[in-house]
């Protein structure tokens, strides 16, 4: 079977880690390099979380620093959730990864001009690398099949404000611009990580032997997410690799989608409609979903 090119931009972030790690063992694509952009936390410690997940568990993908604020807004984070580290309690060792760049908009796009044929992007944080790219480089758009997208919510509620998701709010411009471009955007939408929240134990459990079940163990004694609650984490970024890997865990429901840039930053209302341009996506089977991330994160 023919791999799936694939370019991830992400902003590690707790859900993050494991929504790499995911990727990161999944056969059935190529992961030509990783992004960091600011976002959970701040562009230097998304940069080194990136980095270390990437070149530990993922191998020789190469790196690269991406973009430190938004296109126009002052930045804001998650560090109240996901530790002031981006990644709990857990203390990154000492090592000698190297980045790949420090410009992450033209290492994505020298990656996407390299791989012959459209590729899949997967963005696990706010949109601003891509909107940034699109806007160096407007034949860039013609070289992206599909970005699959932890962003949004449905219905116009939040996370961070009443009203917008939190990788909508931190950079609303920049996922307008995108939405704008018309590119074919798959959202996973926010309710999603709620709906497949996982339990520690049962997360810890699975990984239990290996290295990266021990560095779980010690980030969750500092992660607490309110929306999960005690003792889970809500999966909102693996379901956007899930998605990727195995799309008949999903509903792809055809839909319009609007961004407000004003009043309410980050408001996003995705509404269904057959002729709509993009796509969110609904889990069909919640128990079996959790049950593929647990495998995909930990093969056996």
């Amino acid at each position: 079977m023919e791999k799936i090119p694939l370019i991830i931009d992400t902003d590690p972030g707790v859900d993050d880690a494991l929504a790499l790690k995911i990727a990161f063992e999944s056969p059935l694509l190529d992961i030509r390099m990783v992004c960091s952009v600011a976002g959970n936390v701040s562009i230097d410690r998304t940069t080194a979380n990136a980095l270390f997940l990437t070149k530990k568990y993922g191998g020789d993908i190469p790196v690269a620093r991406g973009s430190g604020s938004p296109l126009s807004r002052a930045a804001t984070d998650a560090s109240s959730v996901h530790g002031a580290s981006g990644i709990g309690n857990y203390v990154i060792p000492e090592h000698g990864y190297k980045l790949d760049s420090e410009d992450g908009v033209e290492s994505i796009y020298s990656a996407l001009r390299t791989v012959g044929k459209p590729a899949t992007l997967l963005t696990l944080g706010p949109m601003t690398n891509i909107a940034t790219l699109l806007s160096r480089h407007p034949d860039a758009k013609g070289l992206i099949e599909r970005i699959y997208a932890m962003i949004a919510s449905v219905d116009g509620t939040g996370n961070i404000t009443e009203y917008a998701e939190f990788n909508a709010y931190c950079d609303p411009e920049a996922l307008d611009a995108v939405v704008r471009s018309g590119i074919d955007v798959v959202f996973a939408p926010m309710h999603l990580g709620r709906d497949a929240k996982l339990s520690q134990k049962d997360i810890i459990e699975h990984g239990r032997g290996s290295e990266f079940g021990g560095m779980l163990a010690k980030i969750f004694e500092g992660y607490r997410d309110d929306a999960a609650g005690e003792g889970y984490v809500a999966m909102y970024d693996a379901n956007a690799v899930e998605a990727i890997i195995r799309p008949e865990l999903y509903e792809f429901v055809r839909c319009t989608a609007e961004v407000d840039t004003g009043e309410f930053p980050g408001r996003t209302f995705l509404r269904p409609n057959e002729n709509g341009r993009y796509h969110y996506i609904d889990i069909k089977d919640v128990d079996r979903l959790a049950e593929a991330m647990l495998e995909d994160m930990f093969p056996r």
